[in-house]
């Protein structure tokens, strides 16, 4: 039930007058709107600067005549005058009226409500107590009348001109349309065209909130790790003390510089998404409030101005390009420093012990784009097909990059059928563009070993290793490695079986997908190989 508020218009907070529907769902008073448009050039909706047009050549008037009008706002607002005015019988007009005809909408007291009830032509009206009808249902409750004979009831709808008729006017100015049909007929479908629109409307929403919980989500993310970039810089840049205070400074500010970048860039996802989500949210009630008044002759007249209103807005809740990447963190680059100041100390006291830098040892963490046939747990480390036969969709990428000479593993939890089937590699896509349907289709800067070949950049090298893959049982353990010098290694339960391709270029993400019979795998931790 709209409130009364909500009858208002926001610029002259009165109730409406020819209430017309904004391209951002927003309605206010035609004359609002026009006397808006006169006194601001190129005026965008006051309340939200939605542009009202995007170009117009003629005056205001007729641009805002061209706008679609909340015929069911109107009727509400017509209603809800109808119910505020005093209660006094239309008959007796010095007595009390307590009920109300809601075909009629007259007041009337008990005595006249008991005559209006014998009376032949209004014995059918419902008549009911005043201090229980809404505006909704006084609006809805108005006979559909003859465009033409105002005190005629329509029967009839003609779409060629677009007016509910009475049967008389059918038979005589319409009797050519070569579409005219019953006004309970027409009302139904439109209905139903409504309730299509409702549900299009909630759908978009929900996925539109969804999308901006992620980039809530996403940001929190952002925070977190660029607080643990924080804390192993000033751990690292603790170790020289003073002698580093100047690099500390500069690391701080790089990754500062970064997540600012990230945190804008999702910034501006989100407004965009969340102005979507106004646009889409102000027509479903719209939509919603048309519905509850139905049925309307009026509901005809603005459906298909909703419905190609609807069908333009952008309902889709896809985030597009990457959300959110974990950029290359700063902390390498500060190791690399302590390192060299580290040698630099040594080579002063001529020791000739080597510094090795210690580094936290990386995690295999499969990405969230993994494919629709995929589903993450145990902390993104567990990949289960929900579907065990289906072929592909079985996708999962390491979250990361790859770091040199570490051996990147899964291990085979569960199979069906004879083949045990698992292709794995390296690729310099990003995860979130990762093609999960159909990976294999598209191997530009990828390496993908799969059983009996080797795929590099659409060239397929036969490899007598791969063929390893085949048959792999449950327990089984297969992993990729990248070396320092580039080249690409596949392990198999632990053991080296050879370089599978040369000069791979950084940055490395791991690939692995299942086959049709492989069911679920988990990532391994990671190990240093020399």
């Amino acid at each position: 039930m709209a409130a009364p508020h909500e009858r208002e218009c926001a610029v002259c907070t009165n109730d409406f007058t020819t209430p017309k529907i904004l391209p951002c769902g927003h309605l206010l008073c035609r004359q609002c709107v026009i006397s808006w448009m006169d006194s601001t050039p190129d005026a965008g909706c006051p309340l939200c600067r939605c542009p009202i047009v995007e170009q117009s050549d003629g005056s205001s008037s007729d641009t805002v005549d061209a706008l679609p009008t909340d015929f069911v706002m109107e009727a509400l607002v017509e209603s809800a005058r109808v119910l505020s005015k005093d209660h006094l019988c239309c008959v007796c007009e010095d007595v009390r009226a307590d009920f109300i005809c809601m075909q009629c909408q007259d007041m009337l007291c008990s005595a006249c409500t008991k005559a209006h009830k014998k009376l032949s032509v209004s014995r059918s009206h419902d008549v009911e107590s005043v201090s229980t009808v809404t505006p909704e249902r006084l609006a809805a409750s108005r006979p559909a009348l003859c465009a033409d004979h105002g005190d005629k009831q329509a029967e009839f709808f003609c779409r060629e001109h677009r007016l509910a008729v009475c049967s008389a006017c059918k038979a005589n100015k319409h009797k050519v349309c070569p579409e005219t049909n019953y006004l309970d007929d027409e009302i139904k479908s439109v209905q139903k065209s409504l309730t299509d629109l409702t549900k299009n409307l909630v759908e978009a929403e929900q996925k539109l909130e969804q999308a901006i919980g992620q980039l809530t989500s996403r940001l929190q993310e952002v925070d977190v790790s660029e607080e643990e970039d924080m804390a192993q810089v000033d751990k690292a840049c603790d170790r020289l003390h003073k002698l580093v205070e100047d690099v500390c400074n500069k690391l701080k500010d790089k990754c500062r510089t970064q997540h600012l970048k990230i945190r804008k860039s999702l910034c501006d996802v989100k407004t965009s998404l969340s102005y979507r989500l106004g646009k889409v949210t102000l027509h479903k009630h719209i939509v919603t409030r048309a519905v509850a008044v139905s049925p309307r002759p009026a509901l005809i007249h603005m459906t298909q101005a909703l419905t190609d209103r609807v069908n333009s807005l952008d309902l889709s809740a896809d985030l597009q390009g990457e959300v959110w990447v974990k950029p290359l963190s700063s902390v390498e680059c500060c190791q690399d420093v302590v390192r060299v100041i580290e040698d630099e100390f040594l080579m002063l006291k001529q020791e000739k012990t080597e510094s090795k830098l210690v580094s936290q040892r990386p995690l295999l963490v499969f990405h969230d784009n993994c494919g629709k046939n995929i589903r993450l747990t145990n902390g993104n480390r567990t990949a289960e097909k929900t579907e065990p036969s289906t072929f592909g969709n079985g996708v999962v990428v390491s979250r990361d990059p790859m770091v040199p000479n570490v051996l990147y593993e899964v291990r085979v939890d569960s199979v069906t059928g004879c083949y045990k089937e698992l292709s794995l590699g390296v690729t310099r896509i990003s995860p979130a563009h990762l093609p999960v349907t159909r990976w294999s289709a598209d191997l530009k800067d990828s390496v993908i070993i799969m059983p009996g070949l080797v795929i590099r950049q659409r060239e397929r090298v036969p490899l007598p290793l791969a063929n390893k893959l085949n048959r792999l049982k449950v327990g089984s353990q297969v992993g990729v490695m990248v070396t320092s010098s580039n080249d690409l290694h596949l392990y198999i339960n632990g053991q080296d079986q050879g370089v599978a391709a040369e000069n791979v270029t950084q940055p490395w993400f791991a690939v692995f997908s299942a086959g049709s019979s492989v069911v679920k795998v988990t990532a391994l931790p990671t190990s240093w190989r020399t």
